[in-house]
């Protein structure tokens, strides 16, 4: 029986010599063009003078902001915690690249939020805890607080602030960035919020 498949046909030393000549060609053609694409890729538009409303390091948020050419901010509000929820986001070229929530919780809700399940909103993912000050962690693409915050309007104890960007792609760089930025957010959204401890702590 004769055998159909397709076999490899054979090429003079000539014919050889130019199809390695053109595949090397190509290859370095490929490499080149990719790498000159990546290179074009940057930000064309000003950073926000504030991080959703509020004066933060611009050297903190500056990676979280992917490239592109426009920049729309759905509100220059800051997050006050005037809200059971209030969230600020970021467009890039028309599409949502950076979320910001801000949310009480109700203190009889059960069972209460942990970093565990506030993140297992966004997906499957193990949350990877932060140091510093404040109760953190994040997950490839995205960071979240939880503090204690008690407040009688909306019967909380506490708050958590939620940041989402994918433009890092580094796991452990998305880590070192998300974790420093949500550390320092927090800290300075803590001090505008309207935390009833801190009125008693300041009559004591």
């Amino acid at each position: 029986m004769t055998d159909r498949r397709h076999k490899e046909p054979s090429l003079n030393p000539k014919q050889r010599k130019f199809a390695t000549s053109t595949g090397v060609f190509c290859l370095v053609l490929a490499v080149s063009t990719t790498l000159t694409g990546c290179s074009q890729e940057k930000r064309n538009y000003q950073l926000p003078a504030t991080f959703c409303g509020i004066h933060e390091k611009k050297s903190l948020y500056a990676p979280i902001f992917p490239p592109g050419d426009k920049l729309k901010q759905n509100s220059l509000r800051a997050l006050k915690g005037v809200e059971e929820s209030e969230r600020c986001d970021y467009y890039i070229d028309g599409y949502v690249k950076i979320t910001v929530n801000g949310d009480w919780y109700d203190k009889m809700l059960t069972p209460q939020p942990t970093l565990e399940s506030l993140i297992a909103e966004h997906g499957n993912y193990k949350p990877k805890k932060v140091s510093g000050k404040h109760s953190a962690a994040t997950w490839p693409y995205g960071a979240v607080s939880l503090v204690k915050c008690p407040n009688s309007e909306y019967r909380a104890n506490l708050y958590s602030l939620t940041i989402y960007s994918d433009a890092i792609k580094d796991r452990d760089e998305s880590h070192r960035v998300l974790g420093d930025l949500i550390q320092s957010f927090t800290s300075k959204v803590l001090k505008i919020l309207p935390c009833e401890d801190k009125a008693t702590t300041a009559a004591h």
